[in-house]
């Protein structure tokens, strides 16, 4: 086993936990700490039997609410929400990661209106001293039962989300604080390769970022009819947009905090949704538990088995090797 603290691998078993669970932990030799082979995963002090987590996956292949899952599950709406983003941030750190875009890339932005939900105040404070503190904090009244926003588009109210996607159907979602040239800059530069196309509307910035960064950009003038180009159209990340907002609607608003977790959660299972039940929530879990930042990949004990599928492991196999 390797240390997930120090990266030591100079570790020794040390004691099966006896009340709560049977699970092994390993000392390090090198800094004192003990461990388990899920320290630094999402599954860490969770209390609840590991094997629920397959329901769990379930559950956010078929994007269930949280009141649902814990209908499901028979546990706290709290809990349920807590673990969806345990999973959620630390899918999002292996993704963003991994995803760099090549070829044809079709670049557009979609818009959400801000949202600061669970952004509570002191219960005991005046309704009115609660609205006034919310404008001092935010800049604006709270809405009441998710009214619309007063602006559209490219405004204080909305937040931009630019969607990039290439002819492999591969997406990158990319919360944007602005739709101004240097955030499109600092943003979109590092998630294309050097010899991308990049496809857009006529918007500006996109231009001036692409002649900066010498590449290769087709601007489509959609406002006077032109929908493509030969090849080159921005229907795919469109039809994407279209897709993406239809299945938000079922969560009846986000919070602006938590938004990127979402766009990483549906652009999974988007890319994913050819693979079967049962795979896919190995998969998942996987993508989602294993070798991220926090931990690193490890050898498994001699005897056992995975913690992510119940499937026996040799010596020397790694956790999340045979998923």
């Amino acid at each position: 086993m390797v240390c997930p603290r120090c990266q030591s691998k100079s570790t020794v078993r040390y004691v099966k936990f006896s009340k709560t669970s049977d699970r092994q932990r390993y000392k390090c030799k090198s800094c004192g700490r003990t461990f388990t082979d899920l320290t630094g995963t999402p599954l860490s002090y969770v209390k609840k039997p590991v094997n629920m987590w397959d329901e769990v996956a379930r559950c956010m292949r078929d994007g269930y609410s949280c009141r649902r899952i814990a209908q499901e599950l028979g546990i706290a709406v709290s809990t349920a929400f807590e673990w969806r983003h345990r999973i959620l941030a630390s899918l999002r750190t292996r993704t963003d990661l991994a995803i760099t875009l090549n070829g044809i890339v079709e670049a557009d932005e979609t818009f959400f209106r801000k949202s600061y939900k669970g952004s509570h105040f002191k219960n005991k404070m005046d309704p009115d001293a609660r609205r006034e503190a919310f404008f001092k904090a935010f800049g604006r009244y709270p809405r009441k039962h998710g009214k619309e926003a007063h602006k559209r588009g490219r405004s204080k109210e909305q937040v931009p989300v630019l969607v990039l996607r290439d002819r492999t159907a591969r997406t990158a979602s990319l919360i944007m604080p602005s739709m101004k040239t240097e955030e499109i800059s600092r943003q979109l530069l590092p998630a294309i390769g050097s010899d991308t196309v990049l496809c857009t509307d006529a918007y500006r910035g996109y231009k001036t970022v692409c002649k900066a960064a010498g590449i290769n950009h087709v601007a489509l003038n959609q406002n006077k009819g032109e929908r493509s180009r030969g090849i080159y159209h921005i229907q795919s990340v469109n039809v994407y947009h279209s897709r993406l907002k239809g299945w938000m609607e079922r969560f009846k608003g986000v919070a602006t905090k938590y938004l990127d977790n979402y766009m990483t959660w549906f652009a999974y299972i988007d890319t994913t949704r050819d693979i079967t039940s049962g795979t896919w929530e190995r998969r998942f879990l996987a993508m989602s538990c294993i070798d991220n930042k926090k931990v690193q990949k490890k050898s498994a004990p001699a005897k056992g088995l995975c913690v992510l599928c119940n499937e026996p492991i040799l010596k020397g196999q790694e956790i999340g090797s045979m998923c």
